[in-house]
């Protein structure tokens, strides 16, 4: 029987790797490969000391040459496994083997980790891929890190497995370091910067295998990574060479099962302390209602202003209504609301988790008939672009107006569908009961400055101050913690009301 011709390609991506044994083993393998799978390797194509995150795949010389031998009459290419063609995820599938497959269908590739024609569509395979990308993001982040604290002898060693999982056969499981994963969610949950929680695991002295130290940059990677709510993102970047992420509409999510360390519902949360933080600035404030404490009289929100004499920082640090000319120090008003919340609290809690579920529910209803309105007006756009296909022919302006048109109905309907997912994940969540159970216990006196600021954002809708009332106070409570859902909700069905306005 006669062996299939065969190009071989290896790599490996550090100078430092010049005399080590990689190239020899990654040889040894394919030599196992073409045995099993009767080929006969004509070529060995090697890139040496070249990095697979920073060089293009298709613009590898090796790769080129592999190119070349697939013109001049190789059927199959052989390789030792993902991270060794690609760090980037997609590069490889988009610019080597679907051109490959396009112009050549018959060549075949393989890697020494399978049996058979390697599957670039097969679920593990996109993880594994998924994961060696993975890889040369941590080792960049921890490269800057030991720039940034110039202790580069002791630079952590790679890992391709996320923090808090161990992969086996290409599968995650949870490992020992998965609960410190957790206290870094919840912590992020609650208002604290990176810089805070990595100051807070270094002081406990919290290391794991491969970190033993904490930064800043460390803390953002785990906060952004989407394996830890159970979502393997694939091609998640707009293109290799411009580093920018794709919008999550666009992005691919694995469907490979296996169990998430951080509850959908922490995540979500997480992900809404930013968008509080661009809206009413700086968690990291004593100053907890600034933004939602209004006055009564003119209905502006106060602003915060800090009278101390210098010397006596905070002694003097007051809420102000800048078109009354009228103030309040903020010790009585907190005070007050504190107390509120905290009896409250106690009393209501029972039925809050209830409330919320309630409110998630209502919120998906409204968005399913915005979308609806949304369908309808994509329907109208299109017929009424048929009807005008002559007019259309001859008139650039009108195609692209139509055009423009379209794809921003589909894009909000797109948008529409990922926020109904996500409410879906948050009512199969039972973290927000759990959690209510556990804030039972506690007292908000007990709470940090930033703590209570993102409490006080997330149940209250505002706080009202009456001058004329000796500084009487009333507080209008939030149903949920959801609050950027409310916000999204709200403005989604707001602007569909509007374009039917305008519509007719």
């Amino acid at each position: 029987m006669s062996k299939t011709k065969s190009t071989s390609y290896r790599r490996y991506s550090d100078k430092k790797q010049d005399d080590n044994h990689s190239l020899e083993i990654q040889k040894s393998q394919i030599l196992l490969l073409a045995d099993r799978e009767n080929l006969e390797i004509v070529e060995w194509r090697t890139d040496k000391a070249t990095s697979a995150f920073h060089n293009n795949a298709s613009k590898r010389e090796g790769i080129q040459l592999i190119l070349e031998d697939i013109e001049n009459g190789a059927e199959a290419v052989c390789f030792y496994e993902e991270s060794r063609i690609t760090r980037s995820i997609t590069d490889f599938y988009n610019d080597v083997y679907l051109p490959v497959k396009e112009q050549y269908p018959f060549v075949k590739f393989y890697s020494t980790q399978y049996d058979g024609e390697w599957n670039p569509n097969d679920p593990l395979v996109q993880a594994k891929l998924v994961f060696a990308a993975e890889e040369s993001e941590i080792k960049s982040i921890r490269a800057k890190d030991a720039q940034a604290s110039l202790i580069g002898k002791n630079k952590r060693p790679g890992s391709r497995e996320p923090l808090g999982y161990n992969m086996v056969d290409g599968l995650l499981y949870p490992n020992g370091d998965a609960p410190i994963v957790e206290l870094i969610f919840y912590l992020a949950s609650l208002g604290h910067s990176q810089d805070v929680i990595a100051e807070y695991l270094n002081n406990c002295k919290i290391i794991t295998k491969n970190i033993k130290s904490w930064s800043s940059s460390t803390i953002g990677y785990v906060l952004s990574n989407r394996v830890y709510s159970g979502q393997l993102a694939w091609d998640v970047r707009t293109s290799y060479e411009i580093s920018k992420p794709k919008p999550d509409t666009e992005i691919e999510i694995l469907k490979q099962p296996y169990k998430p360390i951080v509850s959908r519902t922490l995540v979500h949360l997480v992900n809404q302390i930013s968008e509080l933080k661009a809206q009413y600035g700086t968690m990291s404030t004593p100053y907890y209602l600034r933004g939602i404490i209004k006055c009564k009289e003119c209905h502006s929100l106060l602003q915060a202003k800090d009278n101390s004499p210098k010397g006596k920082k905070g002694q003097y640090m007051a809420y102000r209504c800048t078109k009354c000319k009228k103030s309040v120090s903020i010790i009585p008003i907190h005070e007050a609301v504190l107390n509120d919340l905290q009896r409250k609290w106690l009393t209501q809690l029972t039925t809050f988790t209830t409330s919320a579920k309630e409110q998630l529910k209502n919120c998906s209803s409204k968005l399913y008939k915005t979308k609806e309105k949304l369908k309808k007006l994509l329907e109208k756009s299109i017929y009424n672009e048929r009807m005008l296909s002559s007019d259309i022919a001859t008139n650039n302006l009108l195609a692209e107006a139509f055009t423009v048109s379209q794809k921003h109905l589909q894009d909000e309907i797109a948008y529409i569908n990922a926020t109904q997912e996500e409410i879906k994940r948050l009512l199969d969540d039972d973290f927000l009961a759990v959690f209510m159970k556990e804030m039972i216990q506690k007292s908000f006196y007990d709470f940090a400055d930033t703590e209570l600021r993102v409490f006080f954002l997330m149940y209250f809708d505002e706080v009202i101050i009456d001058f004329e009332k000796n500084n009487d106070i009333q507080i209008s409570y939030r149903l949920s913690p959801f609050v950027s859902l409310e916000a999204t909700t709200g403005q989604l069905t707001e602007k569909i009301s509007k374009r039917e306005n305008l519509t007719g």
